[in-house]
């Protein structure tokens, strides 16, 4: 996850120095300092990799990172903790919302910040619901729950959904670690990043459609308008779990390498209190407006794509990495949006007598999913050993 480029722009220290880095000057208008002029590289082929047409690295690091310099760790450490700016660094990242004039994207209070990410979700969530429930008195809930997400992604940025983006193509494109990284930081949208973001929005908007219109109720809440709150918080409290249990990838060639090199290094910053927090408050949020049943499912949804993103992380990239935190927002929003409206309640009226035919479905599946993967180890262990010995 890059910082959010509509929250003003860069400081003047940080922009300064990336530009003077990229031998690009540097516009001072006014009390802030606008962008540097374009790059003359950004429509060619470039020294880095980076084709025609896309935004060029030097464009990249000439854009700064919205925050100055980067304060040695420990000093840092031994600085007085200051809560409402670790509030408020998260708040700038993650969305649209004015934050004082003293707040930056510090990576140190961004570190901490990822403490608050579930109670900024809800700010976002409410967002959403309060959209949603005007919508729906006049129009279908389908139609209420696309003008919803549009005005979604307005206040973030489209913050997540270009990490979801940026991984899957990264991903899906790429064999290796290294062609992962370099595909990851390509400006460009491929046909894996198109398809599943479409896929993505469609999913949630039908899923959304379906929930209908909200009813609001401690405990009993039920329809669109709560789920999109709960969503949204339970979503984003994944980041702090996969941040503190999981090595964070830096990828040194990337433009914005050293802010997150600082970013990785500073992991002990969240610890094991404010990882707690992180889930606890996303949990009690949960269960305060859902029924018992429901906030479960939702709580469980959440949990599952955390664990699932972790080991599929370290497996792939050996970490996780800001897009892989996006995407992976997303895609515990989405579940959560699934478990809601999953049929349980039916599946269970079968019964035992019922449940073979009911389970039927999903054995088949299984072996389906698994036939590729027993398939490749047949061929790469007994297949393969047999060839090498005809040979």
């Amino acid at each position: 996850m890059a910082p959010n480029n509509a929250l003003g722009g860069p400081t003047a220290a940080g922009l300064r120095e990336a530009a003077e880095t990229q031998g690009v000057p540097a516009v001072r208008t006014g009390t802030r300092v606008s962008s540097p002029a374009p790059v003359a590289s950004t429509r060619v082929a470039t020294a880095d990799g980076f084709g025609a047409g896309m935004v060029s690295s030097a464009e990249v690091a000439a854009r700064g990172t919205g925050s100055a310099a980067r304060t040695p760790l420990e000093e840092f450490e031994a600085r007085p903790n200051n809560e409402v700016r670790c509030f408020f660094t998260g708040l700038m990242f993650v969305t649209r919302l004015p934050c004082p004039g003293w707040c930056d994207h510090h990576p140190g209070y961004l570190m901490r910040g990822m403490a608050w990410f579930p109670v900024l979700g809800c700010i976002v969530g409410l967002w959403a619901s309060v959209w949603f429930d005007a919508l729906a008195l006049l129009w279908p809930p389908l139609a209420a729950a696309a003008s919803t997400s549009a005005a979604t992604l307005w206040l973030t940025g489209c913050f997540h959904e270009d990490g979801l983006c940026d991984t899957i193509d990264a991903f899906g494109g790429g064999w290796t670690k290294s062609q992962i990284l370099r595909i990851m930081k390509d400006s460009r949208c491929g046909s894996y990043a198109v398809m599943a973001g479409s896929l993505w929005a469609l999913a949630k908007v039908i899923l959304l459609g379906y929930l209908g219109p909200s009813h609001w109720a401690l405990a009993g809440s039920t329809g669109a308008g709560p789920a999109l709150l709960v969503a949204n918080c339970v979503a984003r409290a994944t980041a702090a779990p996969l941040i503190y249990c999981c090595e964070y990838v830096v990828d040194d060639e990337d433009a914005k390498g050293e802010y997150y090199n600082w970013f990785a290094e500073s992991r002990r910053l969240l610890g094991l209190p404010r990882t707690a927090f992180a889930v606890v408050s996303a949990t009690a949020v949960a269960f305060v407006l859902q029924p018992p049943g429901h906030a479960a499912r939702a709580v469980a949804a959440g949990c599952g794509v955390t664990v699932a993103a972790g080991m599929y992380g370290n497996s792939v990239l050996g970490g996780v990495m800001g897009d892989f935190l996006g995407a992976t927002i997303c895609m515990a929003e989405l579940a959560v949006y699934f478990a809601l409206t999953a049929n349980l309640e039916g599946l269970a009226a079968a019964g035992l007598a019922g449940w073979p035919a009911a389970a039927g479905p999903w054995f088949r599946l299984a072996a389906l999913v698994a036939a590729p993967q027993a398939y490749a180890h047949l061929v790469r262990g007994p297949l393969a050993a047999m060839q090498g010995a005809d040979c």
